[in-house]
């Protein structure tokens, strides 16, 4: 058991937050308050930056697309106006285009050289005739290489000085003798993007001012919007937590939807968890302390010995007033021989079970036995101490220790006691070379005391005796009362020989019996009581205890039965036939459960009138691996007095019905197997079985055989006991169909008040009267013959509307006479013994045919 104080839930709530620090890694949180407007700020920022950046990509993008499409254009246009010109070979119009492109505002210069780089036309006029090398430092030599091996306009944009050249092959005029000028001028533009850079520096410079105001107020709204949906909830729900952590309802209530509405709800609902958990730990909690104070057993939490807690149960084992125990040492209420090994044992942590010697707060020990835990809860290594006043058990233990060994009628060792002391005895001469002895002593005659003095007088008289008899018991001997009036004495250290020990014994016993025939005054009265005596000398074949006092008893029934007060020894004859009923009944028992294939059915025909078959007598036999064919007088005692003959008559039942049913099933049988009946014999045990009738239904319905197919023989015995209850149970049976005989009539206690009252069909007369059926009419001692008493039951029979059997017919004499008699079933050797079952097949087809006489 365990303290109030280490209440389960809460060691439970420990355990659980300590798995959960130990497994979980911690979250790392920020405060929103402070992150979440640098973080939208942050977004704006970034999301200007990255405006700024395309921008910065379309502004160079735009200038590439002028170089690549407006300059390209405006290049082959002059090019063609040139080239026309210059096939006219007048030279007049050259100034003219080239003039013409000076206008345009992005053209720094614009000049015409011919192969050589000498200025053909230029935008400006004192160029011309010159070499451009000369005029201008700036020409791109490397991109006028360049247009000679290409032979195609050739592009250079600077970005960084914002200027592009262009150079275009111009075809110059023919000279005299030439059909195709073979001759290459260059036209080279230089071109200043400036104007067009400054347009797009502040389209993006408008840009950005409208997407800086635009971010502004989309940041102020997500910091407006974040401050009222989001900062001011969670605020609400902190709150909200904070409550429910005090143990009061949560304060947030949101409208709405969404994840903090979902959150609210589920703070909610978790208010009302922990509000019915926490009035269901409270309830817990104090019923846990209810039943704390009403154990018997004293519960302790100390740690390091200081006791912590306790309840009621410890203070009033203590002798303490209620509450004093809290802050006091345990262990200053353990006796001294017992503190220093509780100590130790706290110290290592030791749980357990062990029984130590407390003392109170008067000084009184008190023994008890103490169960220990340790745990740790909170940091702290506390241990859990249950106390168990153990002084009335032992006083219980010591008095069934007494009780168990000793007779509580004249104080003397018990049967308990007697066999374990022979028990040591049959050791101690298995070690040295003496031998012993074991009487049974039985008062002769004691029932008739306790009838006619009284039960009281009786008891009196027993005590008296075992007093007696203790007086005279010396050293090595040992007596005991057995049961009622039987006392045994075991004598030890006899001598080395039997002859001798058996001599010695003798004279014990002899003297003994001499002590208890002597007078005896009990409460004014004055006995004379004699006793047999039975004695077994240890060792011999047995080796048992309780088989030693068995034998010992054996001859002292013996002893009794001869009516001398002298000592039997027993003789081991008498056992051998008891353990051979013994075995034969285990291996019965062990067939019936395991193998009842060495089990077999032989069936006896029996015979009508008209020397026809009628009916067979189902008969079990034993085919024992060892002792062979068992007959059925060897085994069928046992069974009925040790109850096998339940499951062995059911299975007889069951076979002989499914016999039956195998043989009506075969056509080769049709002549005879129809219409014939089995008798099975029931023994008294299985008729009076509760589920009998139910037994004999369910056989009969599992096999479908009809009910008039069999035929039950009860013996007197079984309708002597209750007729009422077995009339009952015969016409329940009867209702099936099932047919009864009356088994051994005349043998046993035949009553004609109770036959005229069964449903009996056939009376089986015993073969005792059969057998002896020709003998004379009277005998020496004036009995009548048998031959009358046969006609006298076939003559009732009838007038009972019985058919009448008689078993044992050997002779045709006795076949002839019974049926003079009027008999009308004939059973016995004269027509067949009992067969197997494939033997009577054989028989009845050879017999069916004809009548059978003989």
């Amino acid at each position: 058991m365990i303290p109030r104080v280490a209440h389960p839930a809460n060691l439970l709530d420990n355990s659980s937050a300590a798995s959960s620090a130990t497994t979980s890694a911690p979250i790392h949180t920020i405060r929103l308050r402070l992150w979440l407007p640098l973080l939208v700020v942050a977004i704006g920022v970034l999301a200007f930056t990255l405006l700024l950046g395309l921008e910065r990509l379309n502004y160079q993008r735009e200038l590439e697309i002028f170089t690549k499409r407006t300059a390209y254009d405006e290049l082959l246009h002059t090019k063609r106006h040139l080239e026309t010109v210059l096939r006219r070979d007048d030279g007049t119009g050259l100034d003219a285009v080239i003039s013409q492109l000076g206008l345009e505002p992005a053209v720094t210069y614009a000049a015409l050289l011919d192969e050589k780089g000498y200025v053909l036309a230029a935008t400006r006029f004192a160029w011309r005739g010159q070499h451009i090398g000369q005029v201008r430092a700036d020409f791109p030599h490397a991109l006028a290489r360049q247009l000679q091996q290409q032979r195609t306009e050739v592009f250079d944009l600077n970005l960084d000085q914002r200027k592009v050249h262009a150079l275009l092959p111009i075809t110059m005029a023919l000279r005299p003798n030439e059909i195709r000028s073979q001759r290459q001028g260059t036209l080279w533009l230089q071109y200043d993007l400036s104007p067009l850079a400054q347009q797009s520096w502040q389209d993006m410079l408008y840009q950005a001012g409208v997407f800086a105001m635009v971010s502004l107020l989309t940041v102020v709204l997500l910091l407006l919007l974040a401050r009222h949906h989001i900062l001011r909830p969670m605020a609400a729900l902190q709150r909200s937590m904070a409550a429910i952590g005090s143990g009061q309802p949560a304060t947030a209530r949101m409208s709405g939807q969404g994840e903090f509405k979902i959150l609210d709800d589920t703070l909610v609902d978790m208010a009302h968890s922990l509000s019915h958990s926490r009035t269901a730990l409270q309830e817990s909690e104090a019923r846990f302390r209810q039943l704390s104070d009403a154990s018997f057993e004293a519960l302790f939490l100390h740690e390091n010995g200081i006791i912590i807690d306790a309840n009621a149960a410890a203070e009033r084992l203590l002798d303490v007033a209620p509450g004093s125990l809290v802050g006091r040492n345990i262990f200053d209420f353990v006796a001294n021989h017992d503190q220093e090994s509780i100590r130790k044992r706290a110290q290592r942590g030791t749980e357990g079970t062990w029984s130590i010697d407390m003392i109170d707060s008067q000084g009184k020990a008190i023994a008890a036995e103490v169960s220990a835990r340790q745990s740790k809860v909170g940091g702290r290594t506390l241990r859990t101490v249950a106390i168990r006043d153990i002084r009335q058990r032992l006083q219980a233990e010591a008095e069934i220790r007494q009780l168990t060994n000793f007779d509580p009628l004249t104080g003397l060792p018990n049967r308990r006691m007697l066999l374990e002391c022979v028990a040591s005895e049959l050791a101690a001469v298995d070690l040295g070379q003496h031998r012993s002895a074991l009487a049974a002593l039985n008062l002769d005659g004691f029932k008739t005391i306790n009838d006619s003095l009284g039960m009281a007088m009786g008891d009196a008289v027993l005590r008296a005796m075992a007093r007696r008899m203790q007086q005279r018991v010396r050293h090595g001997q040992a007596l005991a009362r057995v049961n009622g009036d039987t006392f045994a004495l075991l004598l030890s250290d006899l001598g080395n020989t039997l002859e001798e020990a058996s001599a010695a014994a003798a004279n014990v016993v002899e003297s003994m019996l001499a002590c208890i025939s002597e007078p005896l005054h009990v409460e004014g009265q004055t006995l004379h009581l004699t006793a047999g005596a039975g004695l077994v000398m240890i060792p011999n074949d047995s080796r048992d205890p309780p088989e030693l006092l068995r034998e010992a008893e054996t001859a002292m029934h013996l002893a009794k039965q001869s009516g001398n007060s002298r000592v039997h020894f027993f003789a081991h004859a008498l056992q051998e036939a008891a353990s051979a009923r013994l075995t034969l009944r285990n291996d019965l028992k062990k067939t019936l459960d395991t193998d009842t294939s060495q089990l077999l059915l032989h069936f006896q025909p029996q015979m009508n009138a008209q020397g026809q078959l009628q009916g067979v007598e189902a008969l079990v036999r034993w085919q024992h691996p060892q002792r062979g064919m068992v007959p059925p007088g060897a085994f069928i005692g046992e069974a009925e007095s040790s109850g096998l003959i339940v499951p062995l008559g059911n299975w007889v039942l069951h076979q002989a019905a499914a016999t039956l049913r195998q043989w009506q099933q075969d056509p080769r049988n049709a002549a005879w197997a129809e219409s014939l009946s089995m008798a099975v014999n029931v023994s008294p045990h299985q008729f009076r079985e509760p589920n009998f009738v139910q037994h004999v239904c369910d056989t009969l319905d599992t096999l479908n055989l009809k009910g008039l197919s069999l035929e039950l023989e009860l013996t007197e015995s079984v309708v002597a006991d209750d007729l009422d209850a077995t009339i009952e149970k015969m016409h329940e049976l009867r209702k099936l169909g099932v047919h009864f005989a009356l088994d051994d009539f005349g043998t046993g206690y035949s009553s004609l008040s109770y036959l005229k009252r069964l449903p009996i069909d056939t009376l089986k007369i015993d073969r005792s009267f059969v057998m002896d059926i020709d003998a004379q009419e009277s005998s020496a001692h004036g009995g009548k013959r048998p031959a009358v008493l046969i006609e006298a039951i076939i003559a009732m029979a009838h007038q009972l509307d019985m058919q009448v059997l008689a078993e044992g017919v050997e002779t045709e004499a006795q076949r002839a006479h019974l049926q003079q008699a009027g008999c009308d079933i004939f059973q016995g050797y004269y027509f067949s013994r009992p067969l197997a079952s494939e033997q009577l097949q054989a028989w009845a087809l050879e017999h069916s045919g004809s009548n059978i006489k003989k």
